[in-house]
């Protein structure tokens, strides 16, 4: 029993720290374990990103991971290379892989079904409290080491990992509140180098944030030169020299770098090759600041907490060096809080993003830590007179805001307990543990009020619920059985275009190979081939999504998209398709024109000679479009029949150009009755049009016969400045335009008229018999026969993408139809193997694995360094026997 007591007293701090975790998730447990008709068993994931983005993924890296495929899937929307496109994300998240390495034991000792996003969804509060433990244990380490006294330092780490910046992160995009863990971490790591010149932990915190996730390293790499420019030029006595701390924290971040070439190097490649189209609205220096811009109360994102007012107006504390460095810190960064210039700095001057705030909740937290540590040197006048500000700022945010929040009424609880502590004639451990109970308290109900108000509103919390995600809203029995069900249908290679609603990740949670895919990187390649070569127009417009092929049938062909799968009184099937089977409320269409897999042809089209969307599908039908090898063929240019179209406005007035719409619905209306050999039926009419809003500024519908296409305003973070559309619609003697009223710009470039002639000799010639098998990291088409010549398959090429003949050897794979693979065939080759590894990688995983090896020596890790001289010391002994 002694022993057990000298263990818990050993280990307090530790077991504070594991309680405090899950105690500042109790108001979302709460929502979770005790729901009633309103709460639903709410879990720790947003709808809209949480649900559509972080959820899947993890699901589907899971799973890939589980089987083996470690880079490049064709399930992957279109097919791609997921492990660069999501190291964004979680194919290289540090805490994403410590967290799989648990599912993947309880998933064996316990047999939980890991293939689930219910299963995902509840996993997210044992990550979260994981997460918190280890935040909180940073900031108390890193609090420690610049004086704070343990239980004020384990406070401020929980005022940091309990903030409502914490919870919106993780609620919404789990992978941001990662950088909670690697800033108070970085910061410890500076510390002990310039103290005592240890550069073991800067080495592997620059080395796990890099590898974690670029795009916070940026963020990480600002403050902590910021830091250490700071603390080398306001040196404290006993510090190392600068020149010193220079020559050990440069070798270091390189180390550090180097140790994450294998995830860093990819993940930027990954980001490079996004679609980045320029923000193009002007930025204000200084924001409209309303009601919830109000960081002091209820702010959507951060909520700074009185006592940090309280210690800014502190002035005898500012004689301790790291209260007035963090003093200075917390105002700077508040003052940053109403200019969205830091906004765009800091998101690497694209648009304006407030993913920074977690740096000034970190300071505030720190800042209070320090106060609440040092209160008894603080005489009772000044402490009387700090009062004033904080009284002064929350009579007028409740003036702004025209409401009290919950937890205004704990703000003279917890001055009343501080005055106690100024007042007391001696340190009483009795008032000094109220005091931290009630600042935990108040941290604690900051946070759920928070959480309440800003984050599980009714238009969250009708769908982060388990009802929800087991519902035909997003995944039900029905929807996943008749999936199932085309799979058994369906040849391996061939695609199934279907999503539930918005859901374009449906087919990462569903299990199959779609067409859809939702994701803030996302290859430029595909981007540019559906914006600018194909202009497919997707039905809501975004840069982080893309989806089907617009009922486009040489689309859903060439990519081998030979089933789809609609909802009962769902419309635009492409021309070509046929219903197949139906529930009542599901159909299934199948391809009556399907292409094989693997097609040969000896014509080969330069790409800068086609200048159409339809005439690049009639190019790719016939034969191979790339640049690669020369060309030998002209494809024909189809009749554009604009002139024979009449074109008159509806509830509008129209001059050629500019379009004014009077009231929603107006606009154009096309006649085809003056078409010469227009076809009666069976044939799509493709539209090419530019149309940009001019006023007002407002989100607005295109609707071309029935197909309803939503743009975004024009200063949308979001929009994808592609106003050249291009419209497919069945013929019929009149096809409408419809658009919400406004002023336009609108130019009529094109009408095409498609009777898929070309699908049809193509779909029914045969080059070969073949069967694709997929293996982990590879697929191999096994010909039934040799056919050499020049082939393409709808596998999305990637440089790194390597196709080999078990007779030729290496076949040579290049770009061809914009996105798919191409190779020559050998004339013996029976068996073709293709495979992918990003490029660079054993470079970058050699590099990595001596950085490693360097950072044992450079820092003499387990004793590295003493067995290194050791073994050299017996060597030149042996040499000199």
């Amino acid at each position: 029993m002694k022993k057990l007591i000298l263990l818990a007293k050993r280990f307090r701090y530790l077991m504070l720290i594991a309680f405090l975790a899950i105690l500042s998730h109790a108001y979302v447990l709460w929502r979770l374990i005790d729901p009633d008709d309103e709460k639903q068993k709410i879990f720790m994931t947003g709808a809209n990103d949480g649900l559509e983005q972080m959820l899947p993924m993890q699901l589907y890296l899971y799973e890939k991971f589980k089987e083996g495929t470690l880079f490049f899937d064709m399930d992957f929307g279109l097919g791609g290379d997921f492990y660069t496109d999501l190291a964004y994300y979680y194919s290289t998240n540090v805490i994403y892989h410590i967290n799989v390495i648990f599912v993947r034991i309880g998933e064996f000792l316990f047999g939980y079904d890991t293939g689930t996003v219910e299963f995902w969804a509840l996993n997210g509060f044992f990550i979260s409290i994981m997460k918190t433990f280890a935040i909180i244990f940073f900031t108390y380490k890193f609090l420690k080491i610049i004086g704070v006294r343990p239980v004020y330092a384990v406070l401020g780490g929980f005022i940091f990992a309990a903030s409502p910046t914490y919870f919106r992160f993780t609620i919404f995009w789990s992978f941001f509140s990662d950088v909670f863990i690697w800033l108070p971490l970085t910061f410890l790591a500076l510390e002990l180098l310039i103290r005592k010149g240890r550069p073991a932990l800067l080495v592997f915190a620059v080395a796990l944030t890099l590898i974690n996730n670029f795009y916070f390293a940026y963020f990480q790499l600002i403050i902590s030169v910021v830091y250490l420019v700071i603390r080398l030029c306001a040196r404290r006595d006993g510090e190392l020299r600068a020149g010193r701390v220079l020559k050990l924290s440069i070798p270091s971040a390189i180390i550090g770098f180097g140790i994450s070439t294998v995830a860093f190097f990819h993940a930027v490649r990954g980001f490079l090759n996004n679609d980045s189209r320029e923000y193009m609205v002007e930025v204000p220096f200084i924001a409209d600041l309303g009601p919830q811009d109000n960081i002091f109360y209820e702010n959507y994102l951060v909520v700074i907490l009185f006592l940090a007012v309280q210690a800014l107006f502190t002035p005898v504390l500012y004689r301790n060096y790291y209260y007035k460095l963090f003093a200075l810190l917390t105002i700077v960064f508040m003052i940053f809080t109403v200019s969205p210039y830091v906004d765009t700095f800091f998101n690497g001057f694209q648009q304006p993003q407030k993913r920074w705030h977690y740096m000034l909740v970190f300071f505030h937290g720190v800042l209070i830590a320090q106060y609440l540590s040092n209160l008894r040197q603080v005489p009772l006048k000044t402490y009387a007179l700090s009062m004033i500000p904080v009284y002064i700022l929350l009579g007028l945010s409740v003036w702004i805001a025209d409401e009290m929040v919950v937890w205004l009424w704990l703000v003279p609880l917890v001055q009343f307990a501080g005055l106690a502590v100024v007042t007391a004639d001696k340190e009483r451990r009795t008032l000094t543990l109220a005091l931290a109970a009630l600042v935990i308290i108040f941290t604690g109900v900051v946070s759920a009020s928070h959480t309440d108000e800003e984050i599980y509103h009714p238009g969250i919390t009708d769908r982060n619920h388990l009802f929800y995600i087991n519902s035909n809203h997003y995944r039900s029995e029905l929807q996943q059985y008749n999936i199932d069900h085309i799979k058994k249908m369906k040849e391996p290679e061939q695609k199934i275009d279907y999503r539930v609603r918005e859901q374009d990740n449906t087919p990462m949670y569903m299990r199959f190979s779609g067409t859809s895919m939702y994701s803030s990187i996302i290859n430029g390649e595909i981007i540019d081939f559906y914006y600018n070569d194909l202009k497919v127009n997707f039905t809501h417009e975004s840069i982080s999504r893309y989806a089907s092929f617009q009922s486009r049938n040489n689309l859903y062909s060439l990519f081998s998209t030979d089933y789809l799968m609609r909802e009962e009184d769902a419309g635009l099937i492409p021309s070509r398709f046929r219903p197949v089977l139906s529930d009542g409320t599901y159909t299934i269409h199948e391809n009556m024109l399907p292409l094989d897999f693997i097609r040969f042809s000896d014509r080969v089209y330069d790409p800068d000679d086609l200048t159409t969307p339809l005439q690049r599908e009639h190019a790719m039908l016939e034969g191979v479009v790339t640049d690669a090898h020369p060309s030998n063929s002209v494809m024909a240019a189809p009749e554009n029949v604009l002139d024979e179209v009449g074109v008159e406005a509806f509830n509008a007035d129209f001059d050629g150009q500019a379009l004014e719409v009077h009231d929603d619905g107006g606009g154009l209306r096309l006649d085809f009755s003056g078409v010469p050999d227009a076809p009666a039926d069976k044939a799509d009419v493709y539209i090419e049009l530019h149309i940009e809003l001019v006023d007002p500024v407002k989100r607005f519908t295109v609707d071309v016969d029935g197909y309803q296409n939503d743009r975004l305003f024009a200063t949308s973070k979001y929009r994808t400045y592609a106003d050249d559309l291009l419209y497919r619609a069945e013929i019929a003697e009149t096809i409408p335009i419809q658009l919400s009223s406004g002023e336009y710009e609108v130019d009529i470039e094109g009408i095409y008229i498609e009777d898929y002639s070309r699908l049809e000799d193509a779909s029914h010639r045969s080059d070969v018999s073949y069967e694709v098998t997929e293996h982990p990291n590879s697929y191999e088409i096994t010909l039934d026969g040799k056919r050499p010549g020049l082939a393409v398959v709808p596998i999305m090429y990637r440089d790194g993408m390597t196709v080999t003949g078990n007779d030729s050897g290496d076949l040579g794979a290049f770009r061809a139809n914009y996105l798919m693979t191409a190779f020559e065939v050998g004339p013996a080759d029976t068996s073709i193997r293709i495979s992918y590894t990003p490029p660079y990688y054993w470079i970058t995983l050699i590099i990595s694995a001596l950085s490693l090896l360097g950072a044992f020596i450079y820092v003499n890790l387990f004793g590295v360094r003493k067995f290194l001289c050791r073994f050299m010391n017996r060597r030149k002994a042996r040499n000199r026997k």
